[in-house]
């Protein structure tokens, strides 16, 4: 689920040879749908952070490139930033996208391993999304990047939670154990599902410090929500690791093309309210 891509919504550097989420059209598809969902609360973290204009920003695991875009729009053509993720065919997208989108130089992406990558440059912000719960060592990766900032610049981090206990209401089954899955096969390969949670021990643990910290939870009560697409694309890019852990999806469930509409019906049918991830920002400035 990450916005690094390794294999997609991010790679994680080589902390995982196998990337849960892939580098399929299917999961880059999913990482559009996810990026509409998290626009709002991304937005708010990096303002609140104290991104500006004119400012230089490096985004970890820029996946296809809708933070580094997002901060694009906050720093401006006066404004710098530079997005670095492993895969090359995801970043190829992101520079596209970015030129489609008419920011010209002032967004760049460089292909690079995290734990490979260095630069003289120096920057005000160090941003990431959903990118440091796929690393070996969290804290490790956080505490070398605070390196390329200037005095008193920016780290901000938006990570997930999926571990919530009553996604829906009234209960729709299909909808809650389908999403309990993302918790369970998360668990199953070791990586956390709850690494939202996690972000101020890891900026304290990686000698930042402390930092700000907001949860903010993505809802819906109609059919036309992005939430439903993205678990029923989740669910798909994580099929084969669902099979290798011996986890499926709940009876009745299929992982095929019409998976978007089934969840939907369930839901419509049960007149539910759903929740989405719960969304953690954090942000301290560095001496």
């Amino acid at each position: 689920m990450s916005e690094q891509t390794t294999p997609a919504t991010g790679a994680a550097s080589d902390a995982h040879d196998d990337y849960l989420l892939g580098s399929s059209d299917l999961e880059h598809q999913r990482l559009m749908v996810q990026a509409r969902i998290l626009r709002p609360s991304t937005d708010r973290f990096l303002r609140l952070s104290g991104l500006r204009p004119g400012m230089s920003v490096l985004d970890l695991g820029s996946g296809m490139g809708d933070v580094s875009m997002l901060a694009g729009e906050i720093v401006g053509p006066r404004g710098r930033v530079l997005g670095v993720d492993r895969d090359p065919v995801t970043t190829d997208k992101a520079r596209r996208r970015a030129r489609n989108e008419g920011f010209g130089g002032s967004v760049e992406f460089e292909v690079a391993e995290l734990d490979d990558f260095d630069t003289e440059e120096r920057f005000d912000a160090v941003v990431g999304r959903y990118v440091l719960p796929y690393q070996k060592d969290p804290a490790v990766t956080l505490r070398r990047f605070a390196r390329f900032l200037r005095p008193c610049g920016i780290v901000v981090l938006h990570e997930f939670d999926l571990t919530v206990q009553n996604p829906s209401w009234p209960p729709c089954p299909p909808w809650d154990d389908s999403y309990r899955l993302l918790t369970d096969v998360y668990r199953a390969i070791g990586t956390p599902p709850d690494f939202g949670r996690r972000l101020n021990r890891t900026f304290l643990d990686a000698g930042l410090p402390a930092p700000e910290v907001e949860c903010q939870v993505p809802v819906a009560a109609g059919s036309d929500s992005p939430i439903i697409p993205w678990l029923a694309y989740t669910l798909r890019s994580v099929a084969p690791v669902l099979a290798r852990a011996g986890l499926s999806l709940p009876a009745g469930v299929v992982a095929d093309d019409t998976l978007p509409d089934q969840l939907d019906q369930a839901v419509r049918e049960q007149g539910s309210q759903i929740l989405g991830a719960l969304q953690y920002g954090a942000w301290t400035r560095v001496p």
